[in-house]
């Protein structure tokens, strides 16, 4: 497991696990991580601790203002965060599912 603050005064009080898929997935290096959190975060702070913990998907997830890239999807029980009523600023906990999307397009 991997271990991250998401606020330099918290302790971790529990294991996120969160998922990837295509691209993403391939820079992980697998489909699912934990990572240590406490018990409620940001979905702000939780991609902070997953580009800490993987730097490689920096240049991926993120935009040239460190944000969450417009191409990827953050997804919390399904649901794009784009769409939640508090975005990137949802708070979560450990009950929930986590997963990062990047954009598929095709013909």
């Amino acid at each position: 497991m991997l271990g991250f603050a998401c606020s330099r005064m918290r302790l971790y009080t529990s294991s996120m696990r969160i998922s990837f898929y295509a691209t993403l997935r391939k820079i992980v290096g697998q489909k699912h991580v934990e990572i240590d959190l406490p018990e409620t975060c940001t979905l702000e702070q939780i991609l902070e601790a997953v580009v800490a913990a993987y730097p490689d998907l920096r240049e991926e997830v993120l935009d040239e203002d460190g944000k969450l890239d417009r191409y990827i999807h953050l997804f919390v029980d399904g649901r794009s965060s784009k769409f939640l009523p508090d975005g990137i600023a949802t708070k979560v906990d450990a009950s929930r599912t986590i997963e990062f999307f990047p954009a598929v397009a095709g013909g």
